[in-house]
C-alpha cells in the first residue's frame, strides 16, 4: 500500500495500460499459438493418414506374395518421412511383418538405447503411452479379407519445439511492443495530462499563498476547459482577496490606510530607520470639536469633513509619506527620513495650516482646527506601542494647550499621564471611602447684601495629596464617566442638607449646583425629581448651573431635559457667561433664569474699560430679557460697589464670604437666623463683609 500510495498518476496510468496490454496481447498470442499448433497437429495427422492409406493400398500384394523386402521398403519409406517415429505392418495375429523404427528419435532413445535390440511390440506399447506421439492404425484388406494392420507413429516433438520457438519469438516481440507502447503512452500522458495537471497544482498552491499566477491554456479539450475554469476561479479569488485586503487595511470612508496598516508601516519604518540610522516622525492629529460639527451640521457633513481633511493632508505630503485615519476624527502621519526637530516642526505647521483652511461642504463653509502630537524615532520610543502611546499623549497635551497646537512629546508628559492614571484609580475609591466633601459659598443680594443662597462646591480630601482642586479632578472624572456617580452624590448631599437645615428652622436660601456635561446626558431631570420627592425639596430651593459645554451636545436631548427641569420649577443658570463665542445664540434658543458673569470680567472692574463695557452690556441684556445676574469672583469693595450701582442682582466672592464646609455654613445660617430675629419683618439680613 505504501508503494502504491507513492506512485504518481503517470505511473499508475502507465502501469494500468501496461497490464491491460500484456494481458490482451498475451491472450492473443496464446490463442494464436494454440490455433497454429492445432493446425499443424492436424496437418501431421492428415499426413500420417495419407501415408497409412497409401501403405494399406500397396501392401496386400507384397503380403500375399510374401515379398517382405518390399514390405520393409514400404515401411522404411514411410518411416523416412519427417516426424514419423515408426512404421509397422502387423499380421492379423499381431505379429510384426515389417517394422521400421527411427532409433534416433528422442522418444525412442528415451526408452531403447540405439545399440540395443528390443521387442518391437513392447516398444510400441511404451510409445503409445507417450503424449507427444500420434498413433494411427490402418487395416490392410484384400477382397474383404484382412491381411494385417499398418501402424504409424508420428512425433509432435518438432511441432512442440516449433511452438515453443514461436512462443519465445512472440513473447520477445510482445515485450518490445509493450515497452514501446508503454513509453509512448507515458510520454503522451505526461505531456498532455500530467504537465497541465502539475501546472494546475502549482497554480493552486500559489493561489493558496496569495500569489495569482494563471495557467496557460493550450487546448480546448477537457483539460483546457479545466484550466479556463481555474483561471476564472483564481481571478475571482484575487478580486476577493484584494477586496478583503482593502477592507482590512484601508478606511472605507476616506480611502486612507487604517490603523492596522498604519501600525504595519510604522513597524517597517522602525526596521528601515534602525538599519540605515535615519529618523522618522509621527504626527498624531485629532480634530478639535469635531463632535460639534456632527451635532450642528449633521453626520453627512462630518463625514465630508473627514474625507476632505484626509485628502488635504495627503496633498501636502510626499508620496513616501503615509497618511492614515485611525478612527473617528483621528489621523496619523508617518514621515520617514526626518533630519531634525525643526523639519518636523515645519511639517506640523503645514499640517495645521492645511487643516484649518475653510472647507465648503454641502454649500456650507466649515473651518476645522486640529491638535497634533509629535514623536521622533528613536528619541521618543523604539517600539510601535511606545511611539503610538507617546504621540497620543502629546496630542492630548496639544489639545489642552488650545486649538491648532502641535506639541513634541516629552518624558514629563508620561509623568503627568501616570499621575492622571493614578488619580483616576484614586477617584474610583474616593466616593466609597468618603473622601469627598461639599462646601458652600454664600451668594448675596448685590444691593442689600442680604444672604440669598449658596453655590455648592465639591472638595476632594486626598489622604496623601491633601485637598485637590475641582479644576484638577473634575475634568478627569468627566473624561472617565466617574462624574455621573460623583455628581449624583453631590446632588443628594445638597438635597439632604437643605432638608435638614429647613427642618431645624434655618433659611438656607437656594443652593446652586454645577451640572456636568456628562452628568446631564444621563436622564438628569428624572433623577433630580426623585431626590426632590425623597427629601421634600421645593423647586425654588435649587438652581442648576449649566455651562455652554452642556449646550453643545444633542440639542433635542438638551432641550427636552431643560424643558423638564423648567416644568419642575427649578431655576436654570447659564454659568461662565461670556467665555463662549456662541452664548447669545444659546440665550435665544434656550430659556434661562440667571446669568453668571465669569470672574475674568469682574476682575478688571471698575478700572478696565473693556471689562466695564462687557459687564454693562451683559447687565443691560439681562435686564432686557428679565434675567437675574450673579457676578462671580467679587474680591474688592470697588467691584461690589460698581456692580450694585449698575443693577447687578447677586454677587459672590471672597469679599463677601469664602467657601465653607457644612458645619461652617450651618453656623453662618444660625447667625443669619439670629439677625433675622432682630430685624422687624425681615427674613434676610445684611451680612458682615469678610475681612
Amino acid at each position: 500500500m505504501g508503494v502504491k500510495g507513492q506512485l504518481g498518476l503517470g505511473a499508475k496510468f502507465t502501469l494500468t495500460v501496461l497490464i491491460i496490454l500484456v494481458c490482451t496481447m498475451a491472450a492473443n498470442t496464446l490463442y494464436s499459438l494454440h490455433t497454429s499448433t492445432r493446425f499443424h497437429e492436424k496437418q501431421l495427422v492428415e499426413r500420417g493418414r495419407a501415408l497409412g492409406r497409401l501403405i494399406s493400398l500397396v501392401s496386400p500384394e507384397a503380403i500375399l506374395g510374401f515379398d517382405f523386402l518390399l514390405l520393409n521398403e514400404y515401411t522404411r519409406q514411410v518411416s523416412a518421412q519427417p516426424d514419423v517415429v515408426y512404421g509397422v505392418i502387423l499380421s492379423p495375429a499381431g505379429s510384426p511383418l515389417s517394422a521400421y523404427i527411427d532409433r534416433v528419435d528422442p522418444l525412442v532413445l528415451a526408452r531403447v538405447p540405439e545399440t540395443a535390440s528390443s521387442d518391437v511390440l513392447d516398444l510400441l506399447r511404451q510409445l503409445d503411452n507417450e503424449s507427444e506421439l500420434i498413433r494411427l492404425e490402418f487395416p490392410i484388406v484384400h477382397n474383404d479379407e484382412q491381411l494385417g494392420r499398418f501402424l504409424v507413429g508420428i512425433s509432435k516433438h518438432t511441432l512442440q519445439r516449433e511452438s515453443r520457438r514461436q512462443l519465445e519469438v512472440q513473447v520477445a516481440a510482445l515485450t518490445v511492443i509493450v515497452l514501446f507502447l508503454s513509453l509512448a503512452i507515458y510520454l503522451a500522458f505526461r505531456f498532455n495530462v500530467l504537465f497541465p495537471i502539475q501546472a494546475l497544482i502549482s497554480a493552486s498552491r500559489d493561489v493558496g499563498r496569495g500569489q495569482h499566477a494563471l495557467v496557460q491554456v493550450k487546448a480546448e479539450d477537457e483539460l483546457g476547459q479545466l484550466a479556463k475554469a481555474f483561471n476564472a476561479m483564481a481571478e475571482e479569488v484575487r478580486k476577493e482577496q484584494e477586496k478583503l485586503h482593502r477592507q482590512a487595511n484601508f478606511d472605507t470612508l476616506t480611502g486612507l490606510p487604517n490603523r492596522l496598516m498604519a501600525l504595519d508601516r510604522i513597524t517597517h519604518a522602525i526596521s528601515r530607520s534602525s538599519r540605515i540610522s535615519h529618523r522618522f516622525a509621527l504626527f498624531f492629529i485629532d480634530l478639535d470639536n469635531f463632535k460639534s460639527v456632527n451635532d450642528s451640521l449633521g453626520h453627512a457633513v462630518g463625514d465630508e469633513l473627514l474625507v476632505a481633511t484626509g485628502a488635504r493632508v495627503q496633498g501636502i505630503l510626499r508620496d513616501a509619506d503615509t497618511v492614515a485615519r485611525l478612527g473617528g476624527d483621528e489621523f496619523l502621519v508617518l514621515v520617514p527620513d526626518v533630519i531634525n526637530e525643526f523639519q518636523a516642526e515645519e511639517i506640523a505647521e503645514r499640517l495645521v495650516r492645511a487643516i484649518s483652511q475653510p472647507h465648503v461642504l454641502s454649500g456650507r463653509k466649515v473651518v476645522a482646527r486640529c491638535s497634533i502630537g509629535i514623536v521622533l524615532f528613536p528619541e521618543n520610543g523604539d517600539t510601535v506601542a511606545a511611539l503610538m502611546a507617546n504621540a497620543d499623549n502629546a496630542m492630548y497635551q496639544a489639545k489642552a494647550a488650545g486649538q491648532g497646537s502641535a506639541i513634541f512629546f516629552t518624558e514629563d508628559m508620561n509623568t503627568r499621564l501616570h499621575e492622571r492614571m493614578q488619580m483616576e484609580q484614586d477617584l474610583n475609591q474616593a466616593l466609597e471611602l468618603g473622601q469627598f466633601e461639599v462646601f458652600f459659598q454664600p451668594i448675596f443680594d448685590a444691593a442689600t447684601r442680604n444672604h440669598r443662597g449658596a453655590e455648592v462646591l465639591l472638595r476632594w480630601n486626598h489622604p496623601e495629596r491633601g485637598s485637590i482642586s475641582p479644576s484638577v479632578f473634575i475634568p478627569i472624572a468627566e473624561a472617565t464617566g466617574q462624574i455621573v456617580g460623583i455628581g449624583d452624590w453631590v446632588l443628594e448631599q445638597t438635597c439632604l442638607n437643605w432638608a435638614a437645615w429647613q427642618r431645624v428652622g434655618f433659611a438656607p436660601g437656594f443652593l446652586a449646583i454645577n451640572i456636568s456635561r456628562v452628568q446631564f446626558r444621563k436622564r438628569f431631570s428624572r433623577r433630580l425629581a426623585e431626590l426632590m420627592a425623597t427629601y421634600g425639596i421645593p423647586p425654588q430651593a435649587l438652581e442648576l448651573e449649566i455651562t455652554e459645554g452642556v449646550l453643545l451636545d444633542d440639542h433635542n436631548h438638551v432641550a427636552e431635559e431643560l424643558n423638564s427641569l423648567r416644568a419642575a420649577g427649578v431655576s436654570l443658570s447659564l454659568d461662565d457667561f461670556g467665555t463662549g463665542y456662541s452664548s447669545l445664540s444659546y440665550l435665544k434658543r434656550f430659556r434661562f433664569d440667571v446669568l453668571k458673569i465669569d470672574r475674568s470680567f469682574v476682575a478688571g472692574l471698575p478700572e478696565n474699560s473693556e471689562d466695564v463695557s462687557l459687564v454693562n452690556a451683559i447687565l443691560a441684556m439681562a435686564k432686557g430679557l428679565g434675567l437675574d445676574v450673579v457676578a462671580e469672583g467679587v474680591e474688592r469693595q470697588e467691584q461690589m460697589t460698581y456692580l450694585a450701582d449698575q443693577g447687578c442682582s447677586l454677587a459672590q466672592g471672597y469679599l463677601l464670604a469664602q467657601p465653607m464646609d457644612r458645619n461652617a455654613y450651618q453656623a453662618f445660617l444660625e447667625v443669619a437666623r439670629a439677625r433675622d430675629a432682630h430685624t422687624p419683618g425681615g427674613t434676610r439680613h445684611k451680612i458682615m463683609l469678610a475681612g
